[in-house]
């Protein structure tokens, strides 16, 4: 083996980083800067009211069953502390 087929490549592992660097700092001289603040805005408000509205539906769907449950027993009861519950006669109907 001689020198002229010794591997060249000593530094490509550094020129990716380079052409990254390069690409991205090229698209951002064309990319408006206070669109791209205003969409984060816009996305962290959006994420904000959205988790708001899962906590929130956390915390009252239990209290929500349990009311549930609380209007079906009541619908079940017959009487309700000595008051008949109901059809109401007419004085027809006797």
């Amino acid at each position: 083996m001689n020198g002229a087929e010794v591997n060249q490549n000593h530094g490509s592992g550094g020129n990716w980083i380079a052409f990254v660097f390069g690409a991205v700092f090229n698209l951002l001289g064309n990319v408006n800067l206070a669109f791209l603040i205003d969409y984060a805005l816009q996305a962290v408000v959006g994420g904000i009211i959205c988790l708001a509205f899962k906590v929130l539906g956390d915390v009252l769907s239990p209290l929500w069953e349990r009311h549930k449950e609380k209007v079906k027993d009541f619908a079940k009861m017959k009487r309700i502390r000595g008051i008949k519950i109901g059809k109401k006669k007419r004085h027809d109907q006797e």
